[in-house]
């Protein structure tokens, strides 16, 4: 019996391998946490091609979910006032389409400085495919003019994870996974595809990535992986240096401490995450009555 239930497991995880599981068999999405506030910081989860393009090097702030709880809004903080307001915006498939980014002005009122549109193939839902279109328009709200910038092709492989990043012909990232579904490295190219400098990732936990949440989270955070650095470097070219000689830009490197439910919340003795957790009520069953 033992040994017909595992075969039973296999079969079922490889026929339900594209949509629901890593290889090594656990389900890709947990959404019984969703995080209400989160620190991302590019030591430890790199995000930079996605919405960084102001290099602000780290997300810290608050996260907004609809009925459904699908995220429809990120406000980032700045030394603790509101900075930056994320628009997310799906559509009837429930891909994310557009995210829109506002600067927050001192009057708290919303100024539009820059959006990006996702497009998918034909028959994709809760932007689940194998590739996707992105685009980054930058609005000037003093010349009264929009600057787009050439579209990126994200690649990813079987288990959603993001491989590659092409705008063109050209490679802009490359990241490597292991066999459980974790970031091995990730590597930046200029648009000469001269490596600019890359991320190692030695170590990880054995908890629930937040972004495995929420889709949304994934590709706004390009966080992808299934578990959570314990030990991460960025290697740089240095100043003066060739093309091939790269010198430690930051590192990081701690433990963590968990929910019940074994998603992160404290990090190196810091607080990174919080969440709001629902657990699914099973359905009611009515059972027969018993004869008298």
């Amino acid at each position: 019996m033992k040994r017909k239930l595992i075969n039973t497991f296999i079969i079922g995880c490889s026929f339900f391998m594209y949509s629901s599981c890593y290889k090594t068999g656990e389900t890709i999405y947990q959404p019984i946490c969703k995080p209400d506030s989160i620190i991302v910081s590019r030591a430890i989860y790199n995000y930079l091609n996605f919405y960084d393009y102001n290099m602000l090097q780290q997300f810290n702030g608050n996260l907004i979910y609809d009925a459904n709880r699908r995220l429809i809004t990120a406000i980032n903080l700045q030394n603790g006032a509101p900075a930056n307001h994320f628009e997310f915006i799906y559509d009837a498939s429930n891909n994310l389409i557009r995210i829109n980014d506002y600067y927050i002005q001192p009057d708290n009122s919303l100024s539009l400085v820059a959006y990006y549109t996702l497009s998918y193939p034909s028959g994709t839902a809760a932007s689940i495919s194998s590739t996707a279109q992105v685009q980054l328009t930058l609005v000037d709200n003093v010349n009264h003019s929009v600057t787009s910038v050439p579209v990126w092709t994200y690649n990813f492989n079987a288990q959603f994870q993001l491989e590659t990043i092409f705008q063109g012909q050209v490679k802009l990232e490359q990241l490597s996974y292991d066999f459980g579904g974790n970031c091995l490295s990730d590597s930046i190219y200029t648009q000469g595809g001269q490596l600019h400098d890359y991320y190692v990732y030695s170590s990880y936990d054995n908890g629930i990535n937040p972004s495995r949440s929420d889709r949304s989270l994934q590709l706004f955070f390009q966080m992808y992986n299934k578990n959570n650095p314990t030990n991460s470097v960025h290697y740089t070219v240095g100043a003066g240096a060739g093309p091939n000689n790269f010198v430690i830009d930051k590192s990081s490197s701690g433990s963590y401490l968990y929910n019940i439910y074994n998603y992160p919340t404290v990090y190196a003795g810091n607080v990174i995450v919080q969440y709001d957790c629902q657990i699914p009520v099973p359905p009611t069953i009515n059972l027969p009555a018993t004869p008298k």
